[in-house]
């Protein structure tokens, strides 16, 4: 079967037709059974092909994932098209754990190459010049990411089985309404309403082990607002209350304090003897302990008493299987 054939089947498919054998095979000229090949030959490449029965005949769509959108032509100066070569290369520091990231590497360079050889800027040359930090891997499934993606854009109720770490507890079929996709220091984040708690919560997406839709739709609720959502926490996934956390920070550790923010409710104080008083208000105090835990001791707990005990014991525990190893 020509290159020619199953390129044009693709295309015609790609495009949301939904056709029969009878049509494909009036279409591209061969025959059902030389049609039925090329449709085996697209599912072996990767290309998602559904079938479905009505009144007695099978009819073959493609996967709306998989859809080709029609290009058309779009003028850029170069400075925009550095502009978005770039912010690719930001994203995909982003989105390698997810199925967007060679997505991404192909769009951008569909793009690059028509817009044809002439620039003040060489491209391949760019991965010299920016460099930005990629967040810790996240082992996502990636049917059940597209799962989630297809029915937060066409707002369809979930059942999802999950897992919290934090918790310990494992549900199953649990309903929910997804209402933001989000990246959180390399965390990986769906915030949806549970029917189950009857509220808004954040879901760890590599913690989801089956995600089903219901069919059922929902709307959006039109008091929840994703900025004010994810603002003002330390940690990944969002606790049930604030707190006030007060850090001691050696004075020559003051100056990483001073220029930069490590989160948006940071305040500072100079101490008397140089140190550096550190102030944070956080919804979940897991990922603020692994912080201060990253400081050794350099930055030490002054309230909460709790938090303080936390660190020590916690310090006291690893010490003692170091000194147990030996």
């Amino acid at each position: 079967m020509s290159n020619d054939t199953k390129d044009t089947l693709r295309r015609l498919l790609s495009q949301g037709r939904e056709m029969t054998l009878d049509t494909m095979s009036r279409r591209l000229g061969v025959s059902r059974r030389q049609v039925r090949r090329v449709i085996k030959e697209l599912k072996e490449g990767g290309w998602g092909i559904r079938e479905r029965w009505e009144e007695g005949t099978k009819r073959f769509s493609m996967d709306p994932q998989d859809h080709t959108l029609e290009s058309r032509p779009v003028e850029l100066r170069e400075r925009e098209l550095q502009a978005l070569t770039v912010a690719a290369s930001a994203a995909q520091a982003t989105l390698h754990p997810t199925p967007f990231d060679n997505d991404l590497q192909d769009a951008v360079a569909k793009l690059l190459e028509g817009a044809g050889p002439v620039y003040s800027f060489e491209p391949e040359f760019q991965e010299k010049v920016w460099h930005f930090d990629a967040g810790a891997a996240s082992n996502i499934d990636p049917e059940i990411f597209w799962t989630v993606v297809r029915a937060a854009n066409g707002q369809e109720v979930l059942a999802i089985d999950y897992y919290a770490a934090s918790s310990g507890e494992y549900s199953s079929a649990r309903k929910v309404n997804p209402l933001v996709i989000a990246e959180q220091d390399g965390s990986w984040l769906m915030a949806a309403y549970c029917h189950q708690k009857q509220r808004v919560l954040d879901f760890s997406l590599p913690a989801i082990e089956a995600a089903d839709p219901t069919g059922e739709g929902f709307d959006r609720p039109s008091d929840f607002d994703r900025l004010s959502h994810f603002e003002g926490r330390f940690s990944a996934l969002k606790g049930e209350e604030k707190r006030e956390v007060v850090l001691q920070v050696v004075a020559d550790r003051a100056e990483y304090f001073r220029r930069k923010t490590y989160h948006p409710s940071q305040i500072e104080e100079k101490m008397e003897d140089g140190d550096l008083k550190v102030s944070y208000v956080v919804s979940n105090l897991d990922d603020l302990a692994a912080f201060i835990r990253s400081w050794g001791p350099h930055v030490r707990v002054l309230r909460p008493e709790s938090l303080a005990e936390r660190i020590e014991s916690e310090l006291a525990e690893t010490l003692q299987a170091y000194r147990e190893a030996k």
